[in-house]
């Protein structure tokens, strides 16, 4: 193989930069034996992300508030529902409820045959799932759906969560 391939070449500059530089320079040396980085005292002067700081001041930020959720009780288990983002409304009255224990409900409720399994598919849709290997989830086929939460009415109490976050100040 040729040393003087321009392919090659470029490869043992990139490994020699990866590596800290070679050959006697040290890192932050460029080959001119100028420093790369630009600063007085030979440091580099870039962040711990490797980009350059901005030339422009920067604005101090406030910090970011989040709003307190409330903490509704379910209205399956009697339990608070600590994360109120991940309840569902349920079916028949609208309240919150635990999304495991919608889950768990499902599981009791459908008769499932063997390798199908229950699973939410988005937009308070669950979907019954068979696969063909319970080991590969990858391949499915969607054997029914069932609506858990009506997509044409929101919930009451997803409002009241919604413009908690949609608060501009």
């Amino acid at each position: 193989m040729n040393e003087n391939n321009g392919e090659n070449r470029g490869r043992r500059d990139r490994n020699r930069r990866h590596r800290g530089g070679s050959q006697g320079r040290g890192q932050g040396q460029r080959q001119d034996g100028r420093n790369a980085g630009g600063g007085r005292d030979g440091k580099d002067a870039r962040d711990s992300r490797g980009r350059r700081p901005e030339s422009r001041p920067s604005k101090p930020q406030e910090p970011i508030i989040l709003p307190t959720l409330p903490t509704p009780v379910c209205a399956r288990c009697g339990q608070p529902i600590e994360d109120v983002t991940s309840a569902l409304a349920d079916k028949a009255t609208g309240t919150p409820v635990h999304f495991d224990c919608v889950l768990s409900f499902l599981n009791g409720a459908e008769t499932l045959g063997q390798n199908e399994k229950i699973v939410y598919v988005g937009q308070g849709r669950f979907a019954v799932m068979f696969f063909e290997n319970p080991v590969d989830t990858r391949k499915f086929k969607i054997v029914r759906m069932i609506e858990w939460e009506s997509r044409e009415s929101r919930a009451e109490w997803r409002g009241e969560i919604a413009g908690l976050f949609s608060q501009v100040k």
